[in-house]
């Protein structure tokens, strides 16, 4: 029985991993949705979500340091994409989770990671100028909580008895470097990349981070004692509550 119960937590494990990995597929996507757009999209100038507006024309009251113009030919695959990116955040996460330590930081990092994929699920939904008002909170929740939950899973790491150093630093730098962004983003201040370019600052990091922890954890079989070895096996003992 224990054994049957240990294959099939691996087994779940794997599966979210694997889903984390497929975060991937953002990228893609964006970059498939900016080779049809017609003339020059603009990294710098405009919105990610600028790619799922669902009509062409000038931007709708005009939005400061943004590109006047938009359309999105290829706007339907950019919001199917926000719609399978919170999917993919919100099963892995509830896949991994188990193989992860107990304690109320590693929680709150959990619970945050996992939410974020609420937000940018209702960045799919409500694209940017049908539903704008939706579509502004999607986004900011899913800015501020994937980018906390990374901050507040870096700490667990770097708390934890046998800290995992290398992971623990990355993770951490990513989510404050995600949460300055934001802050900049939000006091309008780009120094040298554009509103485009910060909003990438702030989005870019959280896909990353999934697809290298995925990674990770198919390649020691998950985060449980004894199957792991290096940093990954400093976060895996269940016993390092903080």
């Amino acid at each position: 029985m224990i054994l049957r119960n240990h294959g099939a937590v691996m087994c779940r494990t794997k599966i979210g991993a694997t889903l984390w990995i497929f975060c991937l597929q953002y990228f893609v996507a964006e970059a498939i949705a900016i080779s049809g757009w017609p003339g020059a999209y603009s990294l710098s100038r405009n919105y990610i979500s600028d790619l799922g507006a669902l009509r062409c024309g000038v931007r709708a009251g005009g939005v400061a340091d943004a590109a006047e113009s938009v359309c999105s030919p290829l706007h339907a695959l950019m919001n199917a994409s926000f719609l399978l990116q919170g999917l993919l955040i919100l099963c892995g996460t509830a896949l991994v989770w188990s193989r992860f330590p107990k304690g109320a930081l590693w929680t709150a990092a959990r619970l945050m990671i996992g939410a974020s994929g609420v937000g940018v699920f209702v960045v799919g939904l409500a694209p940017e100028d049908a539903a704008p008002g939706p579509h502004f909170l999607g986004a900011i929740e899913n800015f501020l909580c994937c980018n906390a939950g990374m901050a507040a899973m870096g700490v667990a790491m770097l708390t934890s008895r046998h800290p995992p150093r290398t992971l623990g630093f990355i993770t951490l730098a990513a989510g404050v470097i995600g949460l300055l962004g934001l802050v900049l983003l939000g006091l309008r201040v780009y120094p040298g990349l554009g509103v485009g370019g910060m909003e990438r600052v702030v989005a870019y990091p959280f896909p990353l981070w999934l697809a290298g922890m995925g990674a990770l954890l198919l390649k020691n079989g998950g985060l449980a004692v004894g199957q792991t070895d290096g940093a990954i096996a400093a976060i895996a003992r269940p016993g390092d509550a903080r």
